[in-house]
């Protein structure tokens, strides 16, 4: 069932359910409007029977202005019918309800023929000459009761008019709202997603339309991002893991079949160590990349000390470059605000981007001086580290956390480019930002995550 048709059903049953609501509430309304003015006329009537005894004629003259199948009855305290109109009288009077009238007017109704409703009674007493007279009158509201079916007639009639008026108008209604998303949908066939460069083309401005076209464009922009560095990704991974593969096949072979002295065979084996130790570390930093990529910000929830972050990566960095020089320098505010402050996350996963962005300022500066600077500013804590290596071009800045993605000069330098993917996405799980910016032989990285003080 498409929408429309639902839209459509929904709408008629609510429309419905209110038109019999207000239908039953006009004829409930009717009927008791008709049943008042009938009981009030059936009272003035048997009021007027205390004319009997005062003026009789008076009495047979205004019994000619009566109501449809009417008849009277005076009772005397005895229970002695004294008066009885003419023709057939179609209720049996009790004397549970005589008593009864005697204290208070009673209103009744039964069944009466030829009629197909209840014909009603009014029963009240009266005194002449300290003796208490009850007058009963019964008849039927012919006049009130056809008005009545005409109305419930009408109403029913309406209501099925309106149905029927109101569903094609749901339909259209229906129809002309869901025509920016039936434009959409003859646009999403087979042969025109199947590349990630389609898009949605929405003639809505400002509704829910253009809105889910947007993004739904964003999204196959990040698609087709995503197919491209995944494309990158395999075509350079499968490279760099095939090369040392191909030189250690090539470096066995050659020394299974001209290695005759030991010292030979031990030097191929060298050679070929040294290139496996290059493909282990690929794949290590393969499996951080996707192990990372499977993290979730919720899980992480633990307070980081930063100065002790901070420090514990300078150390380990140190023990494993200890001719790399790293100053570090941290702010006034930062230096005041450092036992109070702290960020949510991971301390290992912030010492893995700490360690991957020093390990690449000092790998591509040759050496040279590392400044890591930290700061406190709106809220965030600002980690900058800056090396004076050869820089990035700038038409490659933008590329830089793409995986397995290099710049051009690097040369020599080993490496992978899988540094500054990791760093990006375990930042961007602790919800904070890395930018890198660049120009010759100075290079910055800098960090921000949101930081949370104790006072």
């Amino acid at each position: 069932m498409s929408i429309k048709q639902r839209i459509t059903i929904w709408f008629g049953a609510l429309v419905a359910s209110l038109l019999l609501l207000f239908s039953l509430f006009i004829y409930q309304t009717y009927e008791s409007y008709r049943q008042s003015l009938m009981r009030n006329r059936l009272q003035r009537r048997a009021v007027a029977g205390q004319l009997y005894f005062q003026n009789r004629n008076e009495f047979h003259r205004s019994s000619y202005l009566t109501l449809p199948d009417q008849h009277e009855t005076i009772i005397g305290p005895d229970n002695r019918i004294i008066y009885k109109s003419s023709g057939p009288d179609d209720h049996k009077l009790t004397t549970g309800l005589l008593a009864e009238a005697r204290e208070k007017e009673v209103y009744f109704k039964y069944n009466g023929r030829p009629w197909n409703a209840a014909k009603e009674g009014v029963a009240l007493s009266f005194k002449v000459d300290s003796v208490k007279y009850v007058s009963v009158v019964t008849a039927y509201d012919l006049a009130g009761r056809q008005a009545s079916n005409s109305l419930l007639f009408i109403l029913f009639v309406g209501n099925i008019v309106l149905l029927v008026i109101v569903a094609f108008a749901g339909f259209w209604f229906a129809r002309r709202s869901m025509r920016p998303f039936d434009q959409l949908i003859r646009q999403m066939n087979p042969a025109s997603v199947n590349d990630f460069s389609f898009r949605l083309q929405s003639t809505s401005r400002a509704d829910e339309a253009a809105y889910l076209a947007s993004s739904f464009n964003e999204l196959l922009g990040r698609l087709q991002a995503l197919a491209n560095s995944q494309e990158h990704f395999v075509a350079y991974a499968s490279h760099e893991i095939r090369t040392p593969l191909t030189v250690v096949k090539g470096i066995l072979e050659t020394s299974f079949a001209y290695d005759t002295q030991l010292a030979d065979v031990r030097l191929s084996i060298e050679k070929a160590l040294f290139r496996l130790e290059d493909a282990i570390t690929l794949a290590n930093s393969l499996l951080q990349l996707a192990e990372v990529e499977g993290l979730q910000s919720v899980k992480m929830q633990q307070d980081v000390n930063i100065v002790d972050t901070i420090l514990d990566s300078i150390s380990y960095f140190g023990e494993k470059h200890p001719d790399q020089q790293i100053e570090l320098t941290l702010s006034d505010i930062f230096t005041a605000k450092s036992e109070v402050t702290y960020v949510m996350g991971s301390s290992v996963l912030l010492r893995t981007v700490l360690i991957n962005i020093l390990d690449n300022a000092s790998k591509y500066s040759g050496k040279k001086p590392v400044i890591l600077d930290v700061d406190l500013a709106d809220g965030q804590l600002v980690i900058t580290i800056t090396d004076q290596g050869m820089g990035i071009p700038p038409d490659q800045l933008g590329e830089v956390f793409m995986p397995m993605m290099r710049a051009a000069n690097v040369g020599k330098v080993p490496g992978f480019g899988l540094g500054l993917t990791i760093a990006k996405k375990i930042i961007d799980i602790h919800q904070g930002t890395l930018a890198v910016q660049s120009i010759p032989f100075q290079t910055s990285v800098s960090i921000k995550i949101p930081a949370k003080s104790m006072d």
